[in-house]
């Protein structure tokens, strides 16, 4: 029953003991190794941090090279992350328009699926309507890619719902754009399951699962980055999850995408392994 399911490893997932800082832009674990563990464990995707990626290239690789071992693997989905300030202005929107043009570039040598789009975060008033005509500007140059551009819905951005965050897509109507649900988002935004029934399946381009304790562990951002926990090992629902994006009408891969010191602190094949295991089981 469960044969069918493409599972995403996500970048954290098998990025060892590593999150971006003040001096650490890439992963120190080689591309290749976590790649090949993602694979061992049963995962048809993977996703890759456009720092690990620019570090992969200054160290002599090659993302021809990088393609190859893909197809080798069997992986099937490459997800990239992330995009910024694709609606700001001045410095900060050259260096988005940057980071945009590296994505790209590795989008169509590596095949990705999806890049993904982060929403506004800080409350710096930027307007509905600038979000959604930088937004349709976005998804128009990534058709030229052949990429989806999921906006993800965080409960600590200025899009906090799934109502909120959907206006923009919807407002856009790129056919590339929509949304990336993550169960940890959906949950701890308030939400309940039942509220992906009102995202029109066109709109649902990518999920990812994970697991928590019911009660927040600090604030909201050292909860979702420090205290995730493997599927099945919280206190979510992830199973209910699903059958809701799948009665929504999702087809898609489901990212794997567990943040936690726990699994910082584990070997990468035992990670990729736990993770991917747990995962899996939550397909009934």
């Amino acid at each position: 029953m469960t044969s069918d399911i493409d599972l995403i490893a996500n970048c954290w997932t098998i990025a060892g003991d590593f999150l971006p800082a003040p001096g650490r832009s890439a992963c120190p674990i080689p591309l290749e190794e976590r790649l090949a563990a993602a694979a061992e464990a049963g995962y048809t995707g993977v996703g890759f941090f456009h720092g690990d990626l620019i570090a992969y290239l200054d160290r002599g690789g090659s993302f021809r090279a990088l393609r190859s071992r893909l197809d080798a693997h069997g992986i099937r989905h490459v997800e990239l992350e992330y995009l910024t300030d694709w609606f700001a202005d001045g410095e900060r929107r050259q260096r988005s328009d940057a980071i945009r043009q590296d994505l790209y570039v590795a989008a169509d040598a590596l095949r990705a699926r999806h890049i993904k789009v982060m929403p506004p975060f800080g409350n710096e008033g930027w307007s509905r309507q600038r979000l959604i005509d930088e937004y349709g500007e976005l998804c128009a140059e990534a058709e030229d890619h052949n990429l989806l551009m999921p906006i993800e819905m965080i409960p600590f951005s200025d899009l906090p719902t799934l109502d909120a965050a959907l206006s923009i897509p919807a407002g856009a109507e790129a056919a590339n754009g929509g949304l990336l649900i993550d169960v940890w988002h959906v949950v701890r935004s308030g939400g309940c399951f039942e509220d992906i029934q009102r995202v029109p399946s066109r709109y649902l381009l990518a999920a990812e699962i994970d697991d928590a304790d019911r009660v927040m562990r600090g604030e909201i951002r050292e909860d979702t980055m420090h205290h995730r926990k493997f599927c099945g090992e919280g206190d979510f629902d992830v199973p209910a999850f699903i059958a809701a994006m799948t009665r929504a009408g999702y087809r898609g891969p489901y990212g794997v995408e567990i943040l936690s010191d726990e699994l910082r602190r584990l070997p990468l094949a035992e990670a990729a392994r736990r993770s991917f295991r747990t995962a899996r089981a939550q397909f009934r």
